[in-house]
């Protein structure tokens, strides 16, 4: 479990650099770690995760510009979701698998929660790399972590991204005629397709209903706390990612008891 959260708190800092870049379109792979301010490299030992931002107090070394609290939040969060999801694949007998298959949605369901919410935009990297890795994981990994290779767990990835995609798709065009409006970006479109990838068709309908629910809620809180209308818009980019997370910590469970 150790090593579990510490992969967790390394990948969140990846992760950390994904939601900065991606919406900017730079790399986040090729361009060194630098402050944002002043462009300065960060030294390595100011980027370890968690301990390098209580190190600084939140400030960078050299500029002394405040750096977001969003950083040892996102850190500390993914090494403890990565820590329980890990934990939660040890007891449903399946290590491997829901190891690979949790990186995987951590990887595209954080970054698209917080880009959503910021830029109101899932990128098409994260959403199209999820729709091919969860298609890839489905051929190896399709049930209860059983390595196979007949195409069965292909077909059921890409049966389940297509239902995403023309399901949404289709729900995103006539609520928008209905409506006059744009009432859903393409992002969420294509976020449901990699739902339905990694998770099957029957795993997508009930994450886009949890996503849904959690969205009227969190749209009925905000608009209590502003007291005021809001501008009609919500990130469902958020929502959608949180019932990602919620199901994959309970479908290992339904998996074992043949649900």
């Amino acid at each position: 479990m150790i090593c579990a959260a510490v992969f967790g708190c390394c990948l969140g800092s990846f992760l950390n650099v994904c939601i900065w870049r991606i919406p900017l379109g730079e790399s986040i792979v090729f361009v060194p770690s630098h402050c944002p301010k002043c462009h300065h490299p960060i030294r390595w030992f100011d980027n370890v995760p968690i301990f390098g931002y209580l190190a600084l107090r939140g400030r960078c070394r050299d500029c002394h510009a405040p750096i977001s609290p969003r950083y040892i939040l996102v850190e500390a969060g993914v090494g403890l979701l990565y820590t329980l999801l890990t934990l939660n694949a040890y007891y449903a007998g399946s290590a491997l698998a829901l190891t690979i298959f949790h990186t995987i949605v951590i990887a595209v369901a954080v970054p698209c929660m917080f880009i959503d919410v910021e830029h109101r935009k899932l990128p098409d990297k994260l959403t199209r790399f999820g729709m091919i890795a969860g298609v890839l994981w489905q051929g190896l990994f399709p049930v209860g972590g059983r390595v196979l290779t007949h195409p069965q767990g292909v077909l059921w990835g890409l049966a389940g991204m297509l239902a995403g995609l023309i399901g949404l798709g289709l729900f995103a065009w006539a609520t928008g005629k209905l409506f006059r409006r744009r009432t859903m970006g393409a992002g969420d479109v294509k976020y449901a397709g990699f739902a339905g990838a990694a998770f099957g068709w029957p795993g997508l309908l009930l994450i886009l209903c949890v996503g849904s629910i959690l969205a009227l809620a969190g749209y009925g809180v905000l608009r209590l706390m502003r007291k005021r209308p809001g501008d009609g818009t919500v990130a469902f980019g958020l929502y959608l990612g949180l019932a990602v997370l919620l199901w994959s910590f309970v479908r290992p469970w339904l998996a074992i008891y043949g649900v």
